[in-house]
C-alpha cells in the first residue's frame, strides 16, 4: 500500500517537474519569436549553426560621441528654424 502511495507522488512530482520545464521552455522560444519578428533582436546563424542573436541598438553611438561640431550645426538649424517661423507669422488684422 505504500508503495502505491509513493509512486503516485514521485510520478506526480516528476510530471509536474517536467511540465515546468516544457512550460519555461515554450515562453522563453515563443518571447524569442515575437522580440525577432517584431525587429527587436536580429539573428542569424552562424558558420558553425549557431543561431547568434543581438539586440536592435548595437552599434550605435552613445550620445557622449557627439562632437561640438555636431552641437554648433544644430543650433545653427534650429536658428534657422526659428527666423523662418518668425518670417512668415501672419500680420493680417
Amino acid at each position: 500500500m505504500y508503495e502505491v502511495a509513493l509512486g503516485y507522488v514521485v510520478g506526480s512530482a516528476a510530471s509536474l517537474l517536467l511540465f515546468r520545464a516544457w512550460i519555461r521552455e515554450d515562453i522563453v522560444s515563443g518571447t524569442l519569436d515575437m522580440l525577432i519578428r517584431e525587429d527587436y533582436v536580429r539573428s542569424w546563424i552562424d558558420d558553425e549553426g549557431i543561431v547568434q542573436l543581438s539586440k536592435l541598438d548595437e552599434g550605435i553611438p552613445d550620445v557622449g560621441e557627439i562632437t561640438p561640431e555636431v552641437w554648433a550645426q544644430f543650433e545653427k538649424i534650429i536658428q534657422e528654424i526659428k527666423e523662418e517661423e518668425d518670417y512668415e507669422e501672419d500680420d493680417t488684422p
